[in-house]
């Protein structure tokens, strides 16, 4: 087994990087569900989850298949990039951040 030491610099980095963002993630969206209930209903906010994890699927197939054709590294960094734009500009969206902070 690999000791961490000995690990590439930007595995390191890419690590520490996806683990900042599930940690962010995971702790926003019970209340971005609990938000949508109330704002729009519960079947609706069940059918847009439903429909986030299909898309989340197939663009993970996606994701695949352009990381074989213009490379790993590539679509890693393009990847990161536009998981960042998406939590700045989620953050931008509403006030659940606010109704979470109520919860």
């Amino acid at each position: 087994m690999m000791k961490f030491s000995t690990w590439d610099i930007n595995l390191k980095v890419r690590l520490f990087g996806e683990a900042l963002l599930d940690i962010s993630f995971w702790t926003v969206f019970p209340f971005l569900t609990l938000y949508f209930s109330d704002e729009i209903g519960r079947q609706l906010t069940s059918l847009l989850l439903i429909i986030s994890q299909f898309l989340a699927v197939i663009t993970a197939l996606l994701g695949g298949y352009f990381a074989d054709v213009y490379g790993r590294k590539r679509m890693m960094s393009i990847s990161v990039v536009g998981e960042g734009i998406g939590f700045f500009y989620f953050l931008l969206l509403g006030p659940f951040l606010l109704y979470s902070l109520l919860i």
